[in-house]
């Protein structure tokens, strides 16, 4: 079995639409409309809603000129806009079978509802599914061929050689590494300063040296290096605090939808540099204006989950 690598060719994407927290100060729905007005060009996609969310959102598609052509309104819905924090990871199986893992996620209030949401979807997409047997977190995992990061931050005490051994058992073809988190990143997700763009190919934030960000980095980097992987570096931007916020904006975050990549945008002149790297390989790039969103420490890839195409629609 092996995990899938999200530049592969993917047949959907999901997206959650919440009126509430989510665009009283952060604006989701217009990053949600920017993000569906690229996505629907290269994939269906699929909204988690409910209905009592439809009139807000439909005044958010006016306002941003964004018609629903190839996109399906679930009202099934999690009601937690950042679903990286507990969608379904993917993978296949020996016999090239899709395959679901779930889990719970420790620091959401409703995990089990969120968990039992995840298999339902896993059904509705006719996936297998896998459980993994603790507590963990979407983008607490990034994968790219033959090596699988993990985030330190839930392989801690005792039962972490366990939790490991339960990915090395499952998927014996990758090889996996914990490694540390962003310094002042408050997710702990590998998705604030890693991205993997194509087989063997990575874009990742750079700091000053010597700083905490830069040495907090480092040993993921390292592991790269040591699978003969290719790291580009982009800009690593400086933290955001003030009130309640406290945030590390990047260019990391991204989502890359069959022949399109999504990246932030911050209204800087340093927004360009990830756009001709991500164009060096061949994708379309459309910037995703994340100056809101990342206030509440989200990015495009925090708020929106690709699934991979299976075989039959390859055929």
């Amino acid at each position: 079995m092996r995990l899938t690598p999200e530049y592969e060719p993917v047949q959907k994407l999901y997206l959650c639409f919440v009126q509430e927290f989510f665009n009283t100060r952060f604006g989701y729905g217009k990053t949600i409309c920017q993000i569906i007005k690229v996505a629907q060009r290269y994939v269906d996609v699929e909204l988690l809603i409910g209905i009592s969310e439809m009139p807000y959102f439909q005044d958010e598609c006016t306002k941003y000129q964004v018609t629903l052509e190839n996109v399906t309104l679930n009202h099934d819905t999690p009601n937690r806009s950042i679903i990286a924090e507990y969608i379904p990871i993917f993978a296949k199986n020996e016999e090239r079978e899709d395959v679901g893992l779930v889990f719970q996620n420790p620091f959401l209030e409703n995990s089990v509802e969120l968990k039992l949401f995840s298999r339902r979807l896993i059904d509705q997409l006719g996936f297998q599914h896998l459980d993994i047997g603790f507590e963990f977190s979407t983008a607490h995992l990034l994968v790219n061929e033959d090596v699988v990061l993990l985030s330190d931050y839930l392989f801690t005490g005792e039962d972490k050689d366990e939790k490991l051994k339960f990915f090395s058992n499952h998927f014996p073809e990758q090889s996996f590494y914990v490694v540390p988190t962003l310094a002042g990143d408050i997710t702990t997700d590998l998705d604030m300063f890693l991205w993997p763009i194509a087989p063997k190919v990575w874009i990742a934030s750079e700091y000053p040296s010597y700083t905490p960000q830069a040495d907090s980095i480092e040993p993921a980097l390292q592991v790269l290096k040591k699978h003969n992987h290719t790291i580009h570096r982009v800009p690593g931007l400086e933290q955001i605090i003030y009130e309640d916020i406290n945030t590390m904006p990047n260019y990391a975050n991204g989502v890359i939808i069959n022949q399109a990549a999504l990246v932030p945008a911050y209204q800087r002149k340093e927004d360009g540099v990830i756009a001709s790297i991500l164009k060096g390989y061949g994708y379309q790039v459309f910037p995703i204006d994340c100056s809101n969103i990342i206030l509440s420490n989200s990015g495009i890839h925090c708020i929106s989950k690709t699934v991979p195409r299976r075989v039959s629609n390859t055929q």
